[in-house]
């Protein structure tokens, strides 16, 4: 689905654009509907802020901003807040799927695996090689 090829744009532009820190401080925030398939997903995520309240908020405004799934967004919830830490968003690409999957880790490569295996367990059986990694960020200074 489009809608969920668009938030990796914005979430590259927002990652990007946060601000120095003498801490890493960050947060993952999804937006769910119980219709995954036909109206897709909303993320915001946020790495290298200086406080937890900052990571939070921008990671929940980024999620509730979020255009291409309008009923996704204002679902929007906090999911985890992390330091030092990667969080990984996999999916399956194609239209009407319910493969969806999301975690934060101590390790990228650890991040990238759980989020693989979220989006496998909600897939249908013929879909579970379809879950393709879409957007990995590491909070990584201090």
């Amino acid at each position: 689905m489009r809608q969920r090829f668009c938030f990796v744009a914005v979430a590259l532009v927002f990652s990007a654009v946060a601000p120095s820190a003498v801490r890493a401080e960050g947060a993952l925030a999804i937006g769910i509907t119980p219709n995954f398939a036909q109206e897709g997903f909303a993320v915001g995520g946020s790495i290298n802020y200086s406080t937890r309240a900052e990571a939070e908020r921008r990671a929940l405004e980024e999620c509730r901003g979020f255009k291409g799934a309008p009923k996704a967004s204002v679902r929007c919830e906090l999911v985890a807040t992390f330091r030092r830490e990667c969080y990984a968003i996999a999916f399956d690409p194609d239209t009407g799927t319910h493969g969806y999957g999301f975690a934060v880790s101590p390790t990228r490569q650890l991040a990238e695996d759980r989020a693989l295996a979220a989006c496998r367990m909600r897939s249908d059986d013929n879909r579970k090689n379809s879950c393709k990694l879409d957007l990995v960020r590491c909070d990584e200074r201090d």
